[in-house]
């Protein structure tokens, strides 16, 4: 199944390079190496999700293959087209702190595995994929002696400004684990937030993990979860940096080939629906306690066919009808003299674009509370990126189409008065619905 975004501004050289590496790519799982591989979706050649640019570059944008398998032989639902990281991450425009519902969620989550699992003044802890600290600095709030925080993206990380926390600029693996051992001692706790889903080699990776941590130590990771991305349609959550879409069937297929285990699972609001996985070595004694949440969310998982292809082909199907249903709705508002802004410049956003082929027949502009975005534009689709500030000018649009749709309750209260003076809000996800202002 295809659906990207045809846009003349695309060079037939581009096309043609993006083409061949699909046609003469052979999909292999990247979990288990095997070749059983079955098609979900093709999103066609699609520029990178996070690529914002300025339009001096605009003619020398890259586009990608982007397709979504499932693997036979571990269930695990992956994108197959590789980007490296070098280009996925070197400018990288998300800064977690910028958003409030993440910052509470994260002092929420520091307290919770600090009490559940380390003696804080003698704990160390690392985090790899640690954005702009906004987990490691509540995490030292908790006291905790060693906070560890490692990720590659330079301009990111150096915002950071906390003497209690040390920072590792570099891509986490087995090297730096081997580095933070000779220097720390094996530690804790290992975490990762949305970022073990973004790894090419996450088999280098969990041995990483492995390695880092103490016998008894625990990995506690969240990322975005299956069951949400297939029971509300989230296609918008596949793009490259986002290569994997864990169920606990695949996740503990995977551990098992590292003599680790899932222990404990956690479903946590974040991001439209997450599940915080809590992961330990076999030997470990938290292996002896397996909770009655991992039992039940594996028999449910299989209930729900997460282990046959089948059940990923009517995903495609309903993702497809989406598409139709709201580029209609679009369509329709403009012929209606409607105008018509994004709300939200993230990766999200940009999938949806590029995969419904929104245009600027459909859309005027974007908006995006980052500072550090204003002024860009998205990828593929070069919609420039406004503040907030936009909404309150007189020819403010009538309809914000908000692809941040996650968000939508933090971002109906931060603009009350655009709705109150009569603008109102699509959300595309999980079903496509129109929101006013409250009644009184």
């Amino acid at each position: 199944m295809s659906g990207g975004m045809a846009t003349s501004h695309r060079s037939e050289s581009s096309l043609a390079e993006a083409a061949r590496l699909r046609r003469d790519t052979v999909p292999v799982c990247a979990f288990c190496d095997s070749r059983k591989m079955h098609l979900i979706m093709d999103f066609g050649d699609v520029a990178l999700a996070g690529g914002f640019l300025k339009p001096e570059r605009f003619a020398d944008e890259r586009f990608f293959p982007l397709r979504l398998f499932f693997c036979e032989e571990c269930f695990a639902v992956q994108v197959v087209d590789k980007v490296p990281a070098e280009v996925l991450f070197h400018d990288y425009f998300y800064f977690s702190s910028s958003i409030g519902t993440l910052r509470d969620h994260f002092k929420q989550y520091a307290a919770e595995v600090t009490a559940r699992f380390l003696d804080a003044p003698n704990a160390s802890v690392l985090e790899f994929g640690c954005n702009d600290g906004v987990l490691l600095r509540p995490l030292a709030d908790q006291g905790i002696r060693t906070v560890i925080g490692v990720d590659p993206a330079t301009n990111v990380v150096s915002t950071i400004d906390d003497a209690r926390v040390r920072i590792v600029n570099d891509f986490f693996g087995e090297a730096v684990a081997q580095r933070i051992v000779a220097e720390h001692g094996k530690l804790d706790m290992v975490m990762a937030n949305n970022v073990y889903a973004h790894i090419p080699d996450i088999q280098g990776i969990t041995r990483a993990i492995s390695q880092v941590l103490k016998d008894d130590g625990v990995f506690v990771f969240e990322v975005h979860y299956l069951g949400k991305v297939i029971d509300e349609m989230q296609y918008d959550m596949v793009y490259h940096e986002h290569l994997y879409y864990y169920s606990l069937l695949s996740a503990l297929a995977h551990f098992d080939r590292y003599d680790m285990t899932v222990f404990d699972v956690k479903p946590v609001p974040i991001h439209a629906g997450s599940m915080r996985f809590y992961v330990c070595k076999k030997g470990s004694k938290h292996a002896r306690q397996e909770s009655e949440a991992v039992r039940e969310l594996k028999r449910r998982e299989l209930a729900q066919g997460f282990d046959r292809y089948e059940t990923f082909r009517l995903f495609s199907r309903s993702v497809a009808a989406h598409k139709d249903e709201l580029c209609a709705l679009l369509d329709r508002l403009r012929s209606e003299g409607h105008r018509i802004a994004g709300y939200g410049a993230s990766g999200r956003a940009n999938t949806m674009i590029q995969y419904c082929g929104i245009n600027h027949q459909q859309l005027d502009y974007m908006i995006d509370d980052a500072p550090a975005k204003t002024g860009f534009y998205t990828p593929g689709s070069h919609f420039q990126i406004h503040s907030s500030k936009v909404l309150e000018q007189p020819d403010a649009p009538d309809h914000l189409l908000v692809f941040a749709w996650s968000f939508f309750e933090e971002i109906r209260r931060r603009n009350a008065d655009y709705l109150n003076a009569g603008g109102s809000m699509i959300l595309p996800l999980p079903r496509v619905s129109i929101h006013s202002a409250r009644p009184a």
